[in-house]
């Protein structure tokens, strides 16, 4: 694995929204044995030991949920990379959160930051978001974009935090169309695995960075590279006027959950928190177009998403996808399930008992690396879609039976 890759490893892992649109579910109106909720004797359901009733969000609190919560918000207000070339629709980047706060600094490809470092050199950090595409489904086979905007306490500290990363940043100088005042380098050399060029840009209190990858294109063409960066800028700025910053003395009473529906998900434990037990809780609330951002092909996302006219996803141990209505459900679950169920390695196995409406897989028999494929369900209840995972088919069952009885909870 490269550096690049595994310097971006390293942030907090959260669940990723790997979606491909079923549209013979969508012409044919889906499945209707999904919607069974009045079938379902909740109390015939074998939940465990996990949680049933909704928990206290609020009670959940940190010094970095506040600031995840403005990162998000800044991430509905930036632009998938498709959003600025519809070349762009590949994102090799499964598992990796794109959230920045004070605790998850970023990391930039080609700058070596000491623990610790970048609030020294860049202080003031409020809250930021990172985005990435690429123009093929396989790494290193085409171009790919690295997007990252970050707030700052002031303009001042945005512009000091610009001028001393571009400082790092090593290569031959260039200028973007249109934005002389950004700090931009290139390199046609090979380093950190091929050509790139980097670009910083002050923008009021924030900092916008693009960072164009071209593994194949000989001669490296800094022009056509700096084309990107400037359609990156326009619609980074385009889009940031839709955001409204919250007053930094408000950041820490920003809601954390949208009509209950994150306390209705199984939260997470110290044994399978993403990044260990010694990591902020990831868990939150996405707006649709944030949640695009995670997933491996946005634009067939958007297509299901845009369908069932969903409008939030929590994401914790479980994920909730509010939809339009209940007959939506059966759409997007043909969605979710899509890839699992064209993929060699998966099986479709018992739903939990009493609870025949889950659609649930698992690992087939006999196939290496069974950890990378564990067991998973889908469910709906009224408007909202479940998907659960689990260790083995009898956890998964427990938990899906759990999350059902979340999902019914004060319905």
């Amino acid at each position: 694995m490269s550096d690049r890759i595994m310097r971006r490893s390293l942030r907090i892992c959260t669940t990723a929204f790997a979606l491909i649109f079923a549209l013979s579910a969508s012409s044919c109106g889906g499945d209707d044995s999904i919607h069974s909720d009045a079938a379902i004797d909740i109390s015939k359901l074998d939940s465990g030991n996990y949680p049933t009733t909704p928990r206290d969000i609020d009670s959940t609190r940190t010094d970095d949920t506040s600031a995840i919560r403005e990162a998000i918000r800044i991430g509905e207000a930036t632009p998938l990379v498709m959003d600025i070339d519809n070349r762009f629709i590949f994102d090799y980047h499964k598992f990796i959160s794109r959230t920045i706060t004070p605790q998850s600094s970023p990391n930039f490809t080609g700058i070596k930051l000491e623990s610790g470092e970048f609030n020294a050199i860049a202080p003031g950090l409020v809250a930021g978001w990172y985005t990435f595409g690429q123009r093929r489904e396989k790494s290193d086979a085409g171009r790919e974009i690295e997007m990252e905007v970050i707030r700052f306490s002031s303009a001042d500290r945005a512009k000091t935090a610009t001028q001393a990363l571009a400082d790092r940043t090593a290569g031959e100088s260039f200028r973007i169309p249109e934005y002389p005042e950004a700090r931009t380098t290139y390199t046609a050399k090979v380093a950190y695995g091929s050509p790139w060029l980097v670009s910083w840009l002050a923008h009021g209190d924030m900092l916008l960075y693009v960072r164009v990858y071209d593994p194949i294109s000989i001669p490296f063409n800094p022009a056509e590279q700096a084309d990107l960066v400037k359609r990156a800028f326009d619609k980074q700025v385009e889009m940031l006027k839709g955001y409204s910053p919250t007053p930094l003395d408000q950041i820490e009473s920003l809601p954390l959950d949208v009509d209950g529906l994150l306390s209705r998900t199984l939260p997470f434990d110290k044994d399978n928190k993403p990044g260990g037990s010694d990591r902020s809780d990831p868990s939150a609330i996405f707006p649709k177009h944030a949640a695009l951002h995670f997933d491996r092909r946005p634009n067939v996302a958007m297509a299901a998403f845009n369908d069932a006219g969903l409008d939030n996803i929590a994401v914790s141990a479980t994920t909730i996808y509010r939809t339009r209505d209940a007959p939506s459900t059966s759409r997007l679950i043909a969605a979710l399930e899509a890839p699992v169920v064209d993929e060699d390695n998966y099986a479709k196995v018992d739903s939990p008992a009493n609870l025949p409406a889950a659609h649930c897989y698992n690992a087939k028999p006999g196939i290496s690396r069974a950890s990378d494929y564990p067991p998973v369900c889908w469910i709906a209840f009224d408007r909202y879609v479940a998907k659960v995972t689990g260790r083995n088919i009898q956890d998964l069952h427990q938990r899906t039976a759990a999350q059902y009885k979340l999902l019914a909870s004060g319905r």
